[in-house]
């Protein structure tokens, strides 16, 4: 149908151009069949697009019988009315008659859609929330480091480095807190060449512990603790777990933690220790 609406179109068109250009050159006796010929593909025009309008709007009813007769009880004859129609095209264009037609398909694009809209909706949470504190605790602990002094934590850094024990513990910590990733791994150059791996390997494995109690520590990353920090809080709100039980679980986490990179940097050591008698390599 639309098919024969075009090419009635474009039949009337140049039907009516070729009988005005006859006109416009004083040729009567081509114009008068022109016109006669675009008035006619006009007229088959009309027909077509009102067969169309009535497709549609028997289309439209559930219990149409795909004829003009199932419409005459609405509107008393044949056809329907405009108000009738305009009505049976906006029901067909509403978003459940949508989703009920797309299916499986609508589905997933509101799910889709609606992991990014609580995506930011958390943001937004961090912007109104922890981002200020952030940047408080950022600023506090570096003027910190100002007042007490450089040469004094570096001093304290080469002390906590001549044992495994506080190598390990103490001075990756020390390091974190002080200067912040990445800036932290310089504190290896208190270090002898054997204890670098093992402190670097101890220091990086620090870097998301320490963000439950101090998120400027790590603040590029923050989102590792502030993913599970939004589930609990949500937990707490409903009941399942204790009030402050947030608190606990970054508690809990530092320490196991630091329990951890002393681990780490002890395994490390032999390590490397074993590598460098292999490979004849004095460090």
């Amino acid at each position: 149908m639309m098919l024969t609406m075009l090419m009635a179109q474009g039949a009337a068109d140049i039907a009516a151009h070729g009988a005005a250009y006859a006109q416009a050159w004083g040729d009567p006796a081509l114009a008068a069949p022109l016109a006669d010929m675009a008035g006619h593909h006009a007229g088959t025009l009309a027909d077509a697009g009102h067969h169309s309008a009535t497709l549609l709007a028997q289309a439209a009813e559930p219990g149409a019988a795909g004829t003009a007769q199932a419409t005459a009880p609405a509107t008393g004859g044949g056809a329907i009315s405009a108000e009738e129609y305009a009505r049976r095209v906006q029901q067909l264009s509403t978003g459940a008659n949508q989703e009920e037609q797309l299916g499986w398909l609508a589905t997933i694009g509101r799910h889709f859609i609606g992991v990014f809209q609580k995506g930011g909706e958390v943001f937004l949470g961090f912007v109104t929330g922890i981002i200020p504190t952030l940047v408080v605790l950022m600023t506090a602990f570096y003027a910190l480091t100002g007042m007490i002094g450089e040469e004094r934590v570096h001093g304290l850094a080469r002390r906590a480095g001549r044992y495994a024990l506080t190598r390990y513990t103490v001075l990756p910590v020390l390091a974190m807190f002080f200067l912040t990733n990445p800036m932290a791994y310089t504190f290896g150059t208190f270090l002898e060449e054997k204890h670098k791996p093992a402190f670097y390997d101890s220091a990086v494995s620090f870097c998301h512990p320490i963000l439950g109690l101090f998120p400027h520590a790590n603040a590029g990353e923050y989102f590792v603790w502030g993913g599970v920090l939004v589930a609990l809080l949500e937990l707490e709100n409903r009941g399942v777990v204790p009030a402050g039980y947030h608190i606990n679980l970054a508690i809990y986490y530092f320490i196991v933690g630091v329990v951890v990179i002393l681990l780490k940097g002890i395994v490390t050591e032999r390590i490397t220790r074993f590598l460098a008698a292999r490979e004849g390599v004095t460090l």
